[in-house]
């Protein structure tokens, strides 16, 4: 001891250069909060999300919503700014495509030809011929409704993908490049159109701006309390001083080592420097106690003697606060064992930051006192009284409240198990879900954007249906086809979570409907012709065993079908065709699974009775005999020469533009978390294994699996930390004092403050996730002092006092630094309530309330158990 404080001043020069050290790493801190980094690459969701970005493509996109209030967006000088922002976004680094009413990809026939091009020219200018083709094209594929307009047309959708990995999308870089597509958006929509933007890098960059301003304000804020609940305490300049500077050292050490070994911040390690402050201050703050209570004690030393005094307190001190840090280590570093990355990061660097406050504590604390020497202490501030009377009759006060409640053991015990029965049931209530969008406010752009998005198009969240076969077009067979689009049509019908579905038949349907907008709605006649070949160096359209349009004899009847007279608005019909049609669409109504019918499924099917611009022919083609086809083979040839056609423009949809082995369907949801997403994956799952084909298999993925795999960690690591933080826990009491059943005692009560806060978290709607998990653990770290503390000072007064009345000094001593501390570290964690994010503020409230809890079982529940069982492990000598 005398060899470590032999150059005190060597101790504190070390213990600054050090903080200089890792002080100049904090310029290297980054933040990251991309949710895909913090699953484990080995997840299986992570498995398929990889292969889907391989095989299709970046799946790194934001959307741009915009809302046009009262005005429509076909309108020519609304479009040019389309067309405007279109073109600029596109030279933004990292930005791939950029898909709008304008740009987005169109089928369409041009001549005897099938053409894939945008839905505007590149010359486009606004004049109203260019302006209604644009419209007529957007609202006549089904595919852009939701999706690219609402409803009303008043509102639309610009899509921007960047070309980079998930794993990157919070890159600075990444951010750099969103933050100039949504300036752009801004520059050029704003005033007259409110603009929305929602998408995974948009979540990134608004949890890193959130962080950067908590971390602003949180960390001045909880010093203010610390040092306001420490000049309470002591009343003098540098006993509020010293322990704070001792935390900010630890702090600093904490935070520079994490940009030292390439870890950046997530939004779970702005709360490191909140919890630094509020528990590492008390091992500072149990020295200078000690120090104070001796120097009052022996106003007048020497030099040697002040040395002497120095070196007896750390010697005095070492125990208690050694296990007062081991047991709040042990808290934080069993979240250690979790495979949510910024949890387990959060544990190895709040465990580093707690040794580094008991290393402080104890080395640069007592060096600075040896170096200041033998000062006579200075009066307490603002104190009316000389002596320790106000302070006497305030710890009598506890003691006597707490006597009265120990007494009524019956009481006591029969409350603790009401409140395990009722937090029990508060536990049932709890839901488990990691919500991105209620991590923050309500009323912030972010969740403006998000809402604005699900309520007007297909929503913000998207799924994967990857379906695979083992044969090289396998994925082509009618049949296969055929069950894509029918879970297609039963998810946007029937799955009420579902926004908007789009697919690889979608193209498939477009290609048909086009080639065959001049045919018959009764079918095609089959062609026997030799076929020729056209610029496209494969067989005619005719090839595709269909009849041209010039060779086809519409079969036409003698009956008038519609008389409209010149001077008049009035439509006469022939009874008979009146009949007929009315026939029709009854059995249409009928086929369609449901009795009434809205105005635009009726013009859809007057457009599929007459074949109106190939409406008949928006199908997978699945009945030879109304292709002139004799086999399904050979409709399998229409769809293999309809690849020809779209090849290079559908590798979102196909993983090969002739013969693929994998296509794709993209579920966009409505829903905001994880139980919600789950049903349309069920849904999904359960169509599959009913309907598909065994030739095919079928996986679903993406970054809301992702996401729900995330959810399913955090719970894990909820229950595995808890359980490894209680083990350690009761190892720790049963080593201290060789005794299991001491082990137990310290546990229970521990314990039973941990199932209220779950029963607070199920009562009041607070969410399991990234963020609350963290109060279990950290309350187990923080609360078992008050167990060590209070089992400690009951063991030592019950041996002074031969068992006998020693219960009011054993409250004497313990229940008013208990208290102190309890209220101390829970005002300090209260203080994330004023996090912008709701994740942290829920976090802060839970501990709070968690310290109380702990705190006042410590001195109600404790006691009882003690005094009723009497263990025989307080009669034993250590």
């Amino acid at each position: 001891m005398k060899k470590l404080f032999k150059w005190p001043k060597l101790n504190v020069v070390v213990v600054l250069l050090i903080t200089a050290f890792f002080g100049y790493q904090l310029k290297n801190v980054a933040l990251d909060n991309n949710n895909y980094r913090f699953v484990p690459e080995t997840d299986q969701s992570r498995v398929i999300a990889d292969y889907i970005e391989e095989t299709f493509g970046s799946q790194v996109f934001v959307l741009i919503a915009l809302d046009r209030h009262y005005d429509s967006v076909f309108e020519a000088d609304f479009l040019q700014k389309i067309k405007e922002f279109d073109d600029k976004a596109e030279l933004i680094t990292d930005v791939e495509s950029v898909d709008s009413v304008l740009s987005t990809d169109y089928i369409t026939s041009e001549g005897d030809s099938i053409v894939v091009q945008p839905i505007v020219s590149e010359d486009f200018d606004g004049s109203a011929k260019e302006v209604n083709e644009a419209k007529h094209r957007v609202v006549s594929w089904e595919m852009y409704k939701n999706a690219l307009v609402s409803d009303d047309l008043t509102s639309t959708q610009i899509i921007v993908k960047f070309g980079i990995k998930q794993n990157e999308a919070g890159n600075p870089e990444s951010l750099e490049a969103l933050e100039s597509v949504h300036q752009l958006a801004k520059d050029i929509f704003e005033p007259n159109t409110t603009v929305y933007i929602t998408g995974m890098p948009v979540f990134n960059s608004d949890i890193n701006k959130a962080m950067s301003a908590d971390i602003k304000l949180l960390i001045p804020i909880v010093a203010i309390v610390v040092i306001f609940v420490l000049f309470l305490s002591f009343k003098r300049g540098f006993a509020v001083v010293i322990p704070l500077i001792t935390v900010l050292i630890a702090t600093i050490w904490s935070m520079g080592a994490m940009p030292l070994f390439h870890v950046k911040l997530s939004v779970i390690s702005t709360v490191l420097p909140v919890i630094l402050i509020a528990v590492g201050s008390a091992y500072g703050i149990h020295v200078v106690t000690h120090y104070i209570d001796d120097r009052e004690l022996k106003s007048k030393l020497t030099r040697k003697e002040h040395d002497e005094l120095v070196l007896e307190l750390v010697s005095k001190i070492g125990k208690p606060v050694s296990l007062a840090a081991l047991t709040t280590f042990t808290g934080f570093v069993s979240f250690c064992f979790t495979n949510v990355l910024p949890i387990r990061e959060f544990g190895i660097f709040s465990s580093f930051g707690v040794i580094a406050s008991f290393i402080v504590a104890m080395t640069f604390i007592p060096s600075l006192f040896l170096i200041i020497g033998p000062r006579p202490l200075k009066k307490k501030l603002f104190s009316k009284s000389k002596n320790n009377d106000e302070e006497d009759e305030s710890t009598k006060a506890i003691a006597k409240v707490f006597i009265a409640i120990t007494r009524k053991k019956h009481t006591v015990l029969f409350l603790a198990v009401v409140i395990v029965v009722v937090s029990l049931f508060g536990v049932s209530k709890l839901i488990i879900d990691n919500v991105l969008v209620e991590y923050f406010k309500d009323g912030t752009d972010v969740v403006l954007a998000d809402k604005f998005v699900r309520e007007k198009f297909g929503g913000s969240k998207v799924v994967s249906v990857i379906i695979k076969s083992e044969k090289a077009g396998g994925v082509l067979d009618p049949e296969v086809l055929e069950s894509v689009d029918s879970l297609e049509q039963y998810l946007d019908e029937k799955i009420p979570e579902v926004g908007k579905v789009t697919s690889f038949t979608d193209l498939v349907k477009r290609m048909n409907q086009v080639y065959n907008a001049d045919e018959s709605p009764d079918g095609l006649k089959p062609v026997e012709a030799p076929t020729v070949q056209d610029d496209f160096g494969f067989g005619s359209f005719d090839s595709f065993g269909f009849e041209s349009s010039d060779d086809f004899s519409a079969t036409t009847t003698t009956e008038p079908e519609v008389v409209a007279t010149d001077n008049t608005d009035t439509i006469t019909l022939d009874p008979l065709d009146v009949k007929t049609l009315v026939e029709t669409l009854n059995d249409a109504s009928l086929n369609r699974g449901h009795y009434t019918m809205n105005a635009e499924e009726l013009l859809t099917l007057l457009r599929e009775k007459v074949n109106y611009e190939g409406a008949t022919y928006y199908e997978i083609p699945t009945d030879p005999q109304k292709y002139g086809k004799k086999t399904t083979e050979e409709l399998k040839s229409i769809v293999s020469n309809y690849m020809l056609l779209l090849s290079g423009d559908i590798s979102s949809y196909s993983n090969d533009p002739l013969e693929p082995t994998s296509i794709r369907m993209n579920v966009l949801m409505k829903t905001k978390g994880q139980i919600d997403t789950q049903r349309v994956v069920d849904a999904i799952n359960a169509y599959v294994d009913a309907e598909f084909p065994e030739t095919v298999s079928v996986e679903v993925g993406g970054m809301a699996l992702v996401e729900a795999a995330l959810s399913r960690l955090v719970v894990y690591s909820q229950l595995t930390s808890v359980i490894i933080a209680l083990i350690s826990v009761f190892i720790i009491i049963w080593v201290s004092y060789r005794s299991v059943i001491a082990g137990l005692i310290g546990v229970i009560p521990l314990s039973i403050s941990i199932l209220m806060n779950f029963a607070i978290m199920g009562f009041f709607g607070i969410k399991l996730n990234i963020g609350t998990a963290l109060v279990a653990s950290i309350s187990i770290g923080i609360g078992i002092d008050y167990i060590i503390h209070y089992l400690d000072s009951y063991y030592r007064e019950r041996k002074a006092a031969n068992g006998k009345d020693f219960l009011a000094k054993t409250f004497t001593s313990s229940g008013k630094a208990i208290i102190i501390n309890a209220v101390s570290v829970g005002a300090g964690f209260a203080v994330l309530i004023l996090s912008k994010f709701n994740i942290l503020s829920q976090l802060g409230i839970l501990i709070a309330f968690t310290m109380f809890s702990s705190s006042l079982i410590a001195l109600s529940l404790l006691p009882v158990i003690l005094n009723w069982f009497k263990p025989s492990f307080l009669d034993k000598e250590f």
